[in-house]
């Protein structure tokens, strides 16, 4: 969780210092869509085995009059990320229009590994996904029949 804020406060930071030239896209798309980083392949050459020497291969970025928004970039050591935003109306007085956003971003972790995840940030919270994201362990079977019986059981 620190990584993605962290992750979330450098993006906005340097989207800040490299998209001041451009504030507004040309282009106008009504409804964006989500399309997540292309998978990063296990034996993926990266030309940058270093954070600091990493540079910037692609770099798009629209921002479009009625509030939508997409951005995606890649470096060359293998981080990528994407994310489109839409204004939804919720109505109400004053009116209630908070930002939908679709993303993805992928890394490789210090073992090599690659690291993808996708989310979805709407009315319902921030959603990851990801097989990076811990799992709970399962009920052992001893807790679950002890569950059952105190709810067959136990009145209040």
């Amino acid at each position: 969780m620190k990584f993605a804020i962290v992750f979330a406060a450098v993006l906005a930071v340097s989207s800040a210092q490299v998209f001041n030239a451009r504030p507004f896209s040309s282009s106008f798309k009504a409804q964006p869509t989500y399309s997540p980083p292309r998978a990063v392949a296990a034996s993926a050459p990266r030309s940058s085995n270093s954070d600091q020497n990493a540079n910037i291969v692609k770099l798009e970025n629209d921002i479009n009059p009625d509030g939508s928004f997409s951005y995606a970039f890649e470096t060359d050591n293998g981080i990528a990320a994407n994310a489109q935003g839409t204004p939804r109306d919720f109505g109400g007085n004053p009116p209630v229009v908070p930002v939908v956003i679709q993303g993805a971003y992928s890394f490789y972790s210090p073992e090599g590994e690659p690291i993808s995840i996708s989310y979805v940030a709407d009315e319902n919270g921030y959603q990851p996904q990801g097989s990076a994201i811990p799992t709970p362990p399962p009920v052992p079977p001893q807790i679950a029949r002890a569950l059952e019986y105190l709810a067959k059981n136990v009145r209040n």
